[in-house]
């Protein structure tokens, strides 16, 4: 059963609800770090502008995450599919 969790993101006071305290406490430090280096950067922009692009790059990097992880998988797929076909291979050769 989900819980009420009150976190500040970007300054703003928000209760959330979901049953994994820790992930959704983690996320929010995430989300607030790259509010806070968005704030270095981009001193004229407001809190609700720097949390959007703070947002965005947040799903910039996961959806890098996701390409390499795909990238991983098909390395490691092709990689199996040469070491089947050379004991394959290695099967069918007669014993010296």
């Amino acid at each position: 059963m989900s819980k009420a969790i009150r976190v500040t993101i970007g300054g703003k006071d928000l209760t959330l609800r979901g049953n994994d305290e820790e992930k959704i406490k983690r996320s929010v430090r995430e989300v607030n770090l790259q509010v806070q280096h968005l704030q270095q950067t981009l001193r004229e922009q407001s809190t609700p502008t720097l949390t959007v692009l703070a947002a965005l790059n947040i799903a910039e990097r996961y959806l890098d995450v996701q390409d390499q992880s795909s990238k991983d998988v098909q390395f490691v797929t092709d990689e199996l599919e040469k070491m089947t076909q050379y004991l394959e291979r290695a099967w069918r050769q007669p014993l010296p």
